[in-house]
């Protein structure tokens, strides 16, 4: 701890030194506090390893044991190949990166259902580096039976896809997948010739499971001790950090800092996995911690704000936002900068029934103004959405307006989102590759995460590639060509918007009204 204190402080009185390395050598000396503190907290505590932290919780998996699915799961033989692929590691190495080590432990517990005791003391034998004090902090939060924190229940096809797009780490670790085609390596069993693999079924369906899972916790939480239990949790576990900064100030004869007043909108989501353990909402947001701020755009509706609360402070769109500051200055950039989120403006989370993906804006002169295909009103409807009107007439006799705004879908639950929200004049896909496509991937997640049904349309190779990131069941697939002048013969006939009403329909949802306003006025 001195010698990175040192260092921090050396970097810091170096004018050339890259900003980096503060970040770093804070982000390090962090791990040292959590190291430590996880083992105080176990000395505090000892019962931990062996009972609930909180006692509402007791009683909610004991009576539900099942060997067969313990046996499965050790044994790396669930049927989710990134499970059994890490499980496998872990026998042959004794590491998994903490990533893989809270899915484990999640696929254990919530869609299994298993006590986290048994599990734990399965784990703990088997990492090399096992921290007592560390590994039953996570073995309970990632159970959910600390009662503190969100309840977060992974799901392991989704981590598949995202930790190991091309299957290197699982066709390594699970030879029986070899010959699984790459567009079915992470869900196996949806491949017509799954049964020629000698590799199991999934062991539960993930949906259903996690579904019960989380109704158990919540409903547990609504019990009329768990406020009081939570609290004692909190003040015998949680940060000192503030404690110690009164006692300072107090100790130098300054006044206490006012409080500041309750929050009233809810708390931000912390990130879905973090390579940080934040089992009781330590993170700092102490500005000396290297921790970016948040950017958060003007006006966003409460729902976006907290879904993509994690990449609004991620490195990665701090680094987008100083290439678009630099290009805004070098160059025209569209659309304008008010308007580069108005789809998620217009759109909220809550509100999202249908999400229809683009590529990038329009990158002509007053053209795009933050919704996919969509032009201001005033100009003449670009070619691709002059093919989508005639698509729209022969599908539900639509009648085509002189203008090609589309606020009027948005406003129904149409989430007009391009990949890549912004573009150099006269230079199309010249900001791909920036950081938009990870962000827009975050929403398309946070829409997939809806209990409730979505109907996906994805026109063209581009597009539909996005498709492996749609993965809950209730949720509908409409893929097809692009309207593109290059592809709209394969495109017209698709009859995209009946079928996405049809879908509405049969899931209880309001149909989608197509026709538009034949004059347009600007929100």
């Amino acid at each position: 701890m001195q010698a990175t204190r040192r260092r921090l402080a050396a970097v810091r009185g170096e004018p050339d030194a890259d900003p980096r390395w503060v970040r770093s050598l804070r982000s390090f000396e962090s791990r040292l506090h959590w190291h430590c503190h996880f083992i105080q907290r176990l000395e505090s505590e000892p019962e931990m390893e062996f009972r609930n932290l909180n006692p509402v919780f007791d009683g909610l998996r004991e009576p539900h044991w099942d060997q067969e699915f313990y046996d499965r799961w050790s044994h790396g033989q669930t049927g989710y190949p990134l499970v059994d692929a890490c499980m496998r590691m872990l026998h042959a190495t004794g590491w998994l990166n903490f990533r893989m080590r809270a899915m484990l432990v999640s696929f254990a517990s919530q869609h299994l259902w298993l006590h986290w005791r048994p599990i734990g003391l399965f784990l703990a034998r088997q990492w090399l580096d096992n921290e007592p004090g560390i590994h039953w902090s996570q073995m309970q939060m990632q159970s959910a039976t600390v009662g503190i924190n969100r309840v977060r229940i992974y799901s392991p096809t989704r981590q598949a896809r995202e930790q190991d797009p091309d299957g290197t780490f699982i066709r390594r670790w699970v030879p029986e997948l070899a010959d699984a085609p790459l567009d079915f390596l992470h869900a196996p069993w949806e491949w017509s010739g799954s049964a020629r693999l000698d590799y199991p079924p999934p062991i539960v369906d993930e949906g259903k499971a996690g579904a019960a899972a989380r109704a158990r916790i919540y409903a547990a939480r609504e019990s009329a001790s768990f406020e009081a239990e939570a609290r004692r949790i909190y003040g015998r576990h949680g940060s000192r950090k503030k404690a110690v900064l009164r006692a300072e100030r107090a100790a130098r004869g300054l006044p206490p800092k006012p409080e500041k007043p309750p929050r009233t909108a809810p708390k931000r989501r912390s990130p879905p996995m973090s390579d940080q353990p934040d089992l009781f909402g330590l993170t700092s947001s102490d500005p000396k911690s290297g921790v970016p701020k948040p950017i958060l755009p003007a006006g966003l509706p409460e729902s976006w704000q907290r879904a993509l609360a994690p990449e609004f402070a991620a490195p990665y769109f701090h680094t987008l936002k100083d290439f678009l500051v630099e290009e805004r200055r070098t160059h025209n950039v569209f659309p304008p900068a008010p308007d580069v989120f108005n789809a998620l403006r217009y759109t909220p989370l809550e509100n999202v029934k249908v999400f229809i993906l683009g590529q990038d804006p329009y990158h002509g002169p007053g053209q795009a103004h933050g919704l996919a295909f969509s032009v201001r009103p005033g100009v003449r409807p670009p070619p691709s959405l002059g093919n989508i009107y005639k698509e729209l007439q022969s599908d539900v006799g639509f009648k085509p307006p002189r203008h090609g705004y589309l606020h009027h879908w948005a406003e129904q639950g149409v989430l007009l989102l391009n990949a890549v929200l912004t573009v150099r004049q006269g230079e199309p896909n010249s900001h791909a590759g920036k950081g938009w496509e990870q962000f827009t991937d975050a929403v398309i997640r946070a829409v997939n995460d809806k209990p409730t049904r979505v109907v996906f349309v994805l026109w063209g190779a581009y597009a539909r590639k996005k498709a492996k990131l749609v993965t809950n069941p209730q949720h509908v697939i409409i893929e097809s060509a692009h309207p593109s002048p290059l592809s709209v013969a394969k495109f017209l006939g698709t009859r995209p918007f009946s079928r996405v009403n049809a879908a509405l329909e049969e899931a209880g949802e309001t149909p989608i009204d197509w026709q538009l306003p034949m004059e347009a006025r600007e929100s």
